[in-house]
């Protein structure tokens, strides 16, 4: 490569001024005027790289890729040495979420300007959007260098030696910042706060609990986030066995919070009475006297207790529930039926309060504050109840009780759509949600849970009006572009398992790709973060967002679409389309064998018909058949499995990943031997 530069380069100064508004126009988004300004230039040079590359990004910006694209390559062959116009490639590919070729570019433009801090600072972006935390700390180590008097600078620099676990370092950068100061930053400055508490937290992860506490005890006045050093500092002392301290300190806690059960929990540890139920008991009996309204001082002990002692704890937290009438009361002991005993407990106390009640007065004579609603709520929870415990016969006779004594009872239709969905009914049990749906036609989650529940049962048609009638419809007032563009995941997954059922395999990976795709986009989105949370101080949040997207692929929503996308490639693969059509004649007579092909015929050209219609977006293949048809179905495969290898939390039991490659090795083989043949 050249190092020459190009008397190209050179402008008068008229056209030069003109390049740098070209510049601050394309910071300040103004694409058009600058485009006015690039067309100005290049009418008198039109060789000029910088300009053309600068015209090809925001052509790219106006939603003209290809030709920008052309614009930029053109660029860049007029200048091979200019820094602008490998920053402005390796801005294209960053725009295409291609960031290796990205981080390619900007290695080149460092080039020929390596103390171009604009171009360090994208670098060093990608870099943490890329995981290469090496490169990101020598990034920001040269932006820190030229300008130390900007915090950001620091905490890039602090968080990229956090994630490679270099605490040691992490900690001296935000001590040197602190140094730094020529004065105290004030009480208020909330990002100071952020960021003295994030030293806290590097302190800790270095293992140094001690230090830690102290380091805590130093800044508790300074930090606005009073609890998060109340929690911190419970921790230390619990990790440090100063246990009578963290008493204290998870007592102010739940002064605070009497509902957050972390807190329980940290209590338990803290007076060491975790395996001591007889002092667990003591301990909930006194937290619920004085907690009143908190409901973990009431549940907890339901997790611990056994037999007789159980039955009175459960009698007393579920009856009160039930009098009060709170919908909810079945869900907060779902946990408990894991316990085959406390299922039956559970069964045998709602039972006998049911016998004491009767649909008239709907409550037990001996309360005076039960509601007429008691009656209605104790049927429905031992609807789930049965249920739960597969007696589903005796929970469709239930509800129904439920139905009869209060037809608008909304609770009470879902329930028995669920019952019916439980014994297999899926047409019956869509019936039913959508009847629970029709009670309140202004309820989003009704219409949501109805719409699911007819896709389940292969309406489709009815699905689609459905779920339409809460979103932006296209001109046939159907809602579909809208979901994808929301990205509704649950309705991309119940879609495509529903194509499936129905035999429409193109159109099922269609939405399994659309589910791949909103995964992405997750992805991608977070390289905002990189440089907001920085400016922002908020480092603990930031840290946080990028343990959680190093876990994304493992989502349990991807996880389901990429095992039916998986399995229906593997499926493409082991069985073609020849050999499926083969399958579906054989057998016929020659005549037969027409009408069908004349079926096929028919129903391609009527698929071909009502294509356009069917698109979303500028799809040009609404009904997936080049998915379908698809001749690389093993690769197809890997890209929805990759992911999920790539992911801290990957699950080693998954078998997917397996499957592709047992494939893949008799494929080779295969062609090795045709090969030597």
């Amino acid at each position: 490569m050249s190092t020459q530069i190009p008397k190209s380069r050179y402008l008068p100064p008229k056209e030069a001024s003109n390049f740098r508004s070209i510049l601050k126009l394309y910071e300040q988004r103004e694409y058009k005027k600058a485009l006015k300004l690039a067309d100005g230039i290049l009418k008198k040079y039109p060789e000029h790289g910088e300009t053309l590359a600068m015209k090809g990004l925001m052509l790219c910006f106006q939603k003209k890729k290809e030709e920008g694209h052309e614009l930029i390559k053109k660029g860049l062959r007029c200048d091979l040495t200019s820094f602008i116009c490998w920053h402005v490639y390796g801005l294209f590919y960053r725009t295409e979420h291609n960031y290796e070729e990205a981080v390619k570019c900007y290695t080149h433009a460092l080039k020929y300007d390596p103390e171009n801090t604009n171009i360090l600072r994208d670098l060093g972006l990608l870099q943490f959007q890329m995981r290469n935390y090496e490169g990101a700390v020598n990034s920001r180590k040269t932006i820190l260098q030229q300008r130390p008097n900007v915090r950001q600078n620091w905490t890039a620099l602090a968080a990229g030696y956090y994630m490679l676990k270099n605490y040691t370092m992490a900690e001296s950068i935000l001590t040197k910042y602190e140094e730094s100061l020529k004065q105290p930053l004030p009480k208020e400055d909330t990002e100071n706060s952020e960021l003295i508490l994030y030293k806290n937290v590097i302190i800790y992860e270095s293992g140094d609990v001690k230090r830690a506490l102290e380091h805590l005890d130093s800044i508790s006045d300074k930090v606005l986030d009073k609890v998060s050093v109340l929690e911190y500092r419970a921790k230390y002392l619990l990790e440090l066995g100063r246990n009578t301290e963290a008493i204290k300190v998870f007592r102010l806690l739940l002064n605070r919070n009497p509902d957050y059960t972390k807190y329980y929990y940290g209590l338990e540890r803290a007076l060491a009475i975790e395996d001591d139920i007889e002092k667990k008991k003591e301990l909930y009996k006194n937290l619920a006297e004085k907690y009143t309204r908190s409901d973990p001082a009431k549940r907890i002990p339901l997790d611990f207790l056994q037999g007789a002692d159980f039955k009175v704890a459960c009698k007393d937290y579920i009856i009160n529930y039930l009098e009060r009438g709170v919908p909810s009361a079945f869900v907060n002991v779902k946990p408990l039926y894991k316990d085959a005993d406390k299922a039956k407990i559970i069964g045998e106390v709602v039972t006998e309060f049911f016998c004491t009640l009767t649909p008239t007065k709907g409550a037990i004579i001996s309360s005076d504050e039960s509601g007429p609603t008691t009656y209605l709520w104790t049927i429905y929870f031992l609807a789930l109840h049965h249920s739960k415990i597969g007696d589903h016969d005796k929970a469709l006779e239930l509800i129904d009780m439920a139905i009869q004594h209060t037809p608008t009872l909304v609770e009470a239709h879902m329930v028995k759509a669920k019952v019916l969905k439980s014994k297999g009914d899926l047409l019956a049990a869509s019936d039913s949600m959508n009847a629970a749906r029709e009670l309140d036609l202004q309820d989003r989650f009704l219409n949501t849970k109805a719409a699911k529940y007819l896709m389940r049962a292969g309406k489709s048609e009815e699905a689609i009006a459905v779920v339409s009638l809460f979103t932006v419809n296209d001109a046939k007032g159907k809602g579909v572009s809208d979901l994808h563009e929301m990205q509704a995941i649950w309705f991309l997954i119940e879609q495509a398992e529903m194509y499936l059922k129905l035999g429409k395999v193109g159109l099922a990976l269609k939405r399994f790709q659309a589910v791949k795709k909103v995964f992405e986009d997750w992805w991608n989105v977070q390289f905002d973060f990189h440089q907001y949370a920085t400016r922002r101080g908020t480092m603990r949040a930031y840290t946080d967002l990028l343990k959680w997207e190093d876990e994304l692929f493992c989502e349990p929503a991807y996880l389901r679409a990429a095992e039916g996308a998986i399995k229906t490639y593997l499926s493409l693969y082991d069985t073609p389309k020849s050999v499926r059509v083969a399958a579906e004649l054989d057998g016929l007579s020659e005549e037969e064998r027409k009408k069908a092909l004349k079926k096929a015929k028919r129903e391609r050209a009527k698929e071909n018909k009502h294509a356009e219609s069917a698109k979303i977006g500028d799809d040009d293949d609404p009904f997936g058949r080049q998915l379908e048809n698809t001749n690389t179905p093993l690769e197809d495969a890997e890209a929805f499995w990759k992911p999920i290898v790539n992911s801290t939390a990957y699950d080693q039991s998954l078998s997917w990943g397996q499957e592709i490659e047992k494939r893949k090795a008799v494929a080779a083989a295969n062609n090795t031997s045709n090969d030597k043949s």
